[in-house]
C-alpha cells in the first residue's frame, strides 16, 4: 500500500509538472500563431459606410450566460490535467492487468469516472472557448 501512495504521489506530481509545461507552451505557441489585431492608423484609414449599412451589418450582442461562460478560461489547465491522470491510471490499470492477482473493482471504476470527468471538462472548456469566441466577435 505505501509502494502506491509513494508512486501515486510521485505520478501525480510528474502529471502537474508535465501538464503546467504542456499549458504554458500552448499559450505560447498560440499566442504567437493568433493573428495581429489592425492598428488605429489603419482602421482610420478604411472607408466608412452609410449609417444604415453599419445598422444593418452589425452583429446582436452576446447573451448573459455567453458572457459568463467566456470567462471559463480555467477549465483547459483543469481537462490538461485531467488527461494525463487518466493516462496515467490507465496504464497503470495496463500494468496490473499483467500481475497475477486481479486490480480491485473500485480502481476500475475510479479510471472510468476520471475519464467521463475528463471527457466533461474537455467539452466545459471546449465551450468556454466558443463562448469566448462569440463574445469577442460581438
Amino acid at each position: 500500500m505505501t509502494y502506491f501512495l509513494v508512486m501515486g504521489g510521485l505520478a501525480l506530481s510528474v502529471c502537474l509538472t508535465l501538464g503546467w509545461a504542456l499549458w504554458r507552451a500552448g499559450r505560447w505557441l498560440f499566442g504567437r500563431l493568433a493573428p495581429r489585431r489592425a492598428s488605429p492608423s489603419r482602421a482610420a484609414a478604411k472607408p466608412r459606410r452609410g449609417a444604415g449599412a453599419a445598422r444593418r451589418s452589425a452583429p446582436s450582442r452576446a447573451w448573459r450566460l455567453t458572457r459568463t461562460l467566456a470567462h471559463l478560461g480555467g477549465a483547459w489547465p483543469l481537462a490538461l490535467l485531467a488527461l494525463l491522470l487518466y493516462g496515467g491510471t490507465r496504464l497503470a490499470a495496463h500494468g496490473m492487468a499483467a500481475r497475477p492477482h486481479e486490480a480491485p473493482d473500485a480502481f476500475h471504476r475510479l479510471v472510468e469516472a476520471l475519464g467521463w470527468g475528463t471527457a466533461g471538462l474537455a467539452g466545459l472548456a471546449g465551450v468556454g472557448l466558443l463562448a469566448a469566441w462569440r463574445s469577442r466577435r460581438a
